[in-house]
C-alpha cells in the first residue's frame, strides 16, 4: 500500500507540474496562480500543497520535467554529424512546437526573471548542452567532409538554430506535419553542403 501511495503522489507532482506548462501555453504566465491551477488538476488549493511545500516547489518540478523532456531528444552521440543533428533537430521541432508552454520556459528571458534560481541554472545548462552538442556535430561534419568548410562552425551553429526555431513557431509542424519540418531541414542541410571549390578565407561570425 505504501508503495501504490508514494506512485500516486509521484504521478500528482507530475500532473501538477504538466499543468504548470499547459496554463502558461494556453492562457500565458499571468493566469498562472494556485486557483487556476488547482482547477486545472481538479484539486483544492490546499491539495495542491499536500504534495508540494510551496508555489516556488511546484514551479521548480515544472522545470525540472521540462528538463528531463528537453534531455529524451538528445540522439546518440555516436551517429553520422548529420544525423546528429537532424534528430537534435527534429525532436526539438515535435516537443517545442506541441507545447508552448515548455517553449515560453526555455526561451523566456520572463522565464528566468520568474524561476528560482536553482530551475534557471537546470535549464541554462540544457541549453549550453544542446550548443554543444550541435557544435561538436558541425566540426565533426566539418573533419569528415559533410559539412563544409569555409564558414567558421560557430557561424553555421547560428544557422541550425535559426531553422530550428524557425520550425518550431511554423503553425503545423508540430501536429504531425513531419514532412514540412523534414524538407526545410534538407534545405538546411542543403546549405551546410560542401561547396565544389573553395576559394579565399573562412567565412566567420565576428566579420
Amino acid at each position: 500500500m505504501e508503495t501504490a501511495a508514494r506512485r500516486t503522489g509521484v504521478e500528482r507532482r507530475e500532473q501538477i507540474a504538466r499543468a504548470v506548462l499547459q496554463i502558461i501555453g494556453e492562457q500565458g504566465l499571468s493566469s498562472l496562480s494556485t486557483a487556476t491551477l488547482a482547477k486545472q488538476v481538479g484539486l483544492s488549493s490546499g491539495g495542491l500543497f499536500r504534495h508540494f511545500a510551496s508555489f516556488e516547489d511546484i514551479l521548480e518540478e515544472a522545470a525540472r520535467l521540462a528538463v528531463e523532456m528537453l534531455e529524451a531528444t538528445f540522439p546518440e552521440p555516436d551517429l553520422p554529424p548529420i544525423e546528429r543533428i537532424r534528430t537534435l533537430g527534429l525532436n526539438r521541432v515535435r516537443l517545442l512546437g506541441g507545447n508552448p508552454g515548455l517553449t515560453w520556459l526555455l526561451m523566456s528571458q520572463q522565464a528566468y526573471l520568474t524561476l528560482p534560481p536553482a530551475s534557471v541554472k537546470q535549464l541554462q545548462a540544457v541549453v549550453r548542452r544542446s550548443r554543444e552538442f550541435l557544435l561538436s556535430a558541425v566540426r565533426a561534419g566539418v573533419a569528415e567532409g559533410s559539412i563544409r568548410s569555409d564558414v567558421e562552425p560557430q557561424a553555421l551553429l547560428v544557422t541550425i538554430l535559426g531553422t530550428i526555431h524557425a520550425l518550431i513557431g511554423m503553425p503545423g509542424v508540430a501536429r504531425g506535419r513531419k514532412r514540412n519540418a523534414g524538407e526545410v531541414m534538407d534545405g538546411m542541410f542543403t546549405m551546410l553542403a560542401p561547396v565544389p571549390t573553395q576559394t579565399g578565407g573562412k567565412i566567420r561570425l565576428d566579420q
